[in-house]
C-alpha cells in the first residue's frame, strides 16, 4: 500500500474522530463553535463543528377562511356522512359516488326490473349515537373524473341539479346506535351495521336502462352516479365504510314446456375502480359562552394550538430559517491564505429536533365527554406549506427533506406518574437542505420557513424482502382533534437547538 494511501487513510480517521469528539463536547454546549484538527490541516480542510438555539412561533390556521390554501384532495378508502356539533365547529359531511358495473354483463332477455335499493355499511359514528338523522339521496348530472384532484369544498351544484328531486321510495331516519340491520363479519367477528334504502320505481327504471357494460367509463357516462347527503340531525356522524346498488329483477323462459320465472339481483359497488368524494362544510355557530368553546379564542390562543380533520383547524410552525442560515454560514466562513475572498465550508446540520406535546390524548381513565370524542390524530405529518398541493396530488411518499411523518409517541414523566404524548419530527436534512439554498443564492431564502401540521392516514405494505413499508399518504377524512402547546407557550416554550458542522 503506497505512502499517499495510508496518509489520506490516516487523515480521514483523524477528521471523524475530531467530529465525533466535538459533538459529544457540544452536546452540553450552545453557541459554541469548535475547530478541529487545526494544527495538523490548513484552514479550508479543518472541520467546524457547532451549536445553536433558536426560537419558533406557531400558530392556528382557519381552514374555513382559506380553504384553497390547505384544500383535502377526496380519495377516501372510507366516508362521513350526517352532521355533527362541537367545540370545534359543525362539521357537515355528504358523499358523490359513481359505481362499477360488472363488465360485460348481459340481463337475461325478456328481463324486467323489479325494484333498486341503495346500501351502506358503517362499522362507528361520532358525536351522539341515539341522534336521529335523515337520509336523502339525489342523481348527479356530472361524471367524476377519475384522476381528477377535487377539493374537499367543491360546489355541489357542479354536480347536481338543484331541482332534483330525491331518488328515495320514502323518507329514511335513521338511529346510528340502533340500526335495524347488519351483517356478520367473519374476518373481524363483530356484526356491521348496513342501512337500506329503496329508491323510486323511476330511478330504478331509469338505472335498469343503462346497459353499456363494455367499459367503467362507458357505464359512468349513462349513469354518473348519486349524492348522497342528510337533511336533518345535527348530532353524529356516520363512519361508512361501503356502499352499493342491488337491482333486482325477474325474467321468465321455458322449461320442459313450461313458463319459469326466475328472480335474480345484480350489484353494483362505489369501489376503488370507479370514484368518489366527501365533501364538508363547517359552520362557526358554536357555544360561544365558554372560551373553551370559542372558535375565535381557539385560533387567538398563544398558549395552545389545534389541528382539526377533516379540513377544519391546522397548525403552522415557523423557523427562522434566514436567521439560522447567516448565523450558521457566518461561523463557516473562512479567508484563506493569501487571499481576500470569503469562502464558506460546506454547511451540515447534524442534530435539530422538534417535539410537539400533545394536550388531549385520551387514555380511558374517565368517561367520554364532548369534548373528548373527537381524539389526537394518529399519525401527524408536517409538512412544507408551500409543497402540501403537489404532495398529495402527485401521490408523493414523506421524505426528510419535504414532509416528516410522525406518530403519537408516548414516555414517562420522570419522578412522576405522568405520561407525556407528542410528535417527534427529526428535520436536520430539512434545514441542511435550505441553508444550502442560502449559500448559493442569499436572495432565494425567506425570513421564515414555514412547516405544516396534517393528520394523515398511512397506508402499509408488506413483504419478505423490504418488511413493512410505507405505501400511500393522504389527508385524513376521519375525524381528529389534536391539542398541542404552542410555540410560544409561557410555561414550556418551543425553542430549537441545532447542532452542525462544515467542512
Amino acid at each position: 500500500m503506497n505512502n499517499r494511501l495510508l496518509n489520506t487513510k490516516f487523515l480521514l480517521s483523524l477528521l471523524t474522530l475530531s467530529l465525533s469528539f466535538a459533538l459529544v463536547s457540544l452536546s452540553s454546549c450552545k453557541d459554541n463553535v469548535t475547530s478541529s484538527g487545526e494544527s495538523l490541516i490548513g484552514e479550508a480542510d479543518q472541520i467546524v463543528v457547532g451549536a445553536d438555539t433558536f426560537g419558533t412561533r406557531s400558530f392556528t390556521r382557519d381552514v374555513a377562511l382559506s380553504p384553497d390554501s390547505f384544500p383535502i384532495y377526496s380519495t377516501p378508502d372510507s366516508f362521513l356522512l350526517g352532521e355533527c356539533d362541537g367545540r370545534f365547529g359543525t362539521i357537515h359531511a355528504d358523499i358523490l359516488a359513481q359505481f362499477a358495473c360488472p363488465i360485460d354483463f348481459r340481463y337475461p332477455e325478456g328481463a324486467e326490473v323489479d325494484s333498486v335499493c341503495f346500501f351502506f355499511y358503517y362499522n362507528s359514528w361520532f358525536g351522539d349515537g341515539y341522534s336521529p338523522m335523515s337520509i336523502d339521496i339525489y342523481p348527479m348530472k356530472t361524471v367524476l373524473q377519475y384522476e381528477e384532484p377535487y377539493s374537499h369544498h367543491l360546489d355541489i351544484r357542479d354536480f347536481v341539479d338543484p331541482a332534483a328531486e330525491s331518488v328515495l321510495q320514502r323518507q329514511r331516519i335513521i338511529v346510528a346506535a340502533e340500526p335495524t340491520d347488519s351483517t356478520y363479519d367473519e374476518t373481524n367477528r363483530i356484526y356491521r351495521p348496513f342501512v337500506r334504502c329503496r329508491l323510486t320505481d323511476a330511478f330504478a327504471e331509469t338505472l335498469f336502462q343503462c346497459r353499456d357494460f363494455s367499459s367503467l367509463e362507458a357505464f359512468c357516462e349513462s349513469f354518473p352516479g348519486l349524492y348522497i347527503s342528510s337533511n336533518f340531525g345535527g348530532a353524529s356522524l356516520l363512519h361508512v365504510t361501503d356502499m352499493n346498488l342491488a337491482v333486482y329483477y325477474h325474467y321468465s323462459y321455458n322449461k320442459g314446456g313450461r313458463d319459469t320465472t326466475v328472480t335474480d339481483v345484480k350489484g353494483f359497488y362505489a369501489n376503488s375502480e370507479v370514484r368518489q368524494i366527501n365533501r364538508y362544510q363547517y359552520f362557526t355557530d358554536t357555544d360561544t359562552e365558554a372560551e373553551g368553546h370559542d372558535r375565535a379564542s381557539m385560533i387567538t390562543n398563544t398558549e395552545k394550538n389545534y389541528i382539526v380533520a377533516p379540513a377544519n383547524l391546522y397548525t403552522r410552525v415557523s423557523l427562522p430559517i434566514k436567521e439560522m442560515a447567516d448565523d450558521i454560514l457566518n461561523k463557516l466562513a473562512y479567508v484563506p491564505a493569501g487571499k481576500t475572498d470569503t469562502l464558506y465550508r460546506r454547511p451540515y446540520i447534524n442534530k435539530a429536533e422538534i417535539a410537539l406535546e400533545v394536550l388531549n390524548y385520551y387514555d380511558g381513565s374517565h368517561e367520554l365527554t364532548r369534548d373528548d370524542w373527537a381524539q389526537p390524530a394518529a399519525n401527524m405529518l408536517l409538512i412544507k406549506e408551500g409543497s402540501v398541493s403537489r404532495f398529495f396530488t402527485k401521490r408523493e411518499l414523506p421524505s426528510d427533506t419535504c414532509a416528516i411523518l410522525a406518530s403519537v409517541t408516548s414516555t414517562k414523566v420522570e419522578g412522576t406518574d405522568s405520561i407525556r404524548y407528542y410528535y417527534s419530527y427529526d428535520i436536520a436534512a430539512l434545514l441542511t437542505e435550505e441553508i444550502r439554498k442560502n449559500e448559493i443564492d442569499s436572495l432565494q431564502i425567506p425570513d421564515s420557513l414555514h412547516l405544516v401540521l396534517m393528520p394523515v392516514s398511512v397506508g402499509k405494505t408488506t413483504d419478505s424482502y423490504y418488511g413493512t413499508t410505507i405505501s400511500s399518504v393522504k389527508q385524513e377524512q376521519i375525524v381528529s382533534a389534536t391539542e398541542i402547546l404552542s410555540a410560544s407557550n409561557s410555561q414550556q416554550p418551543l425553542s430549537l437547538e441545532v447542532v452542525y458542522s462544515g467542512f
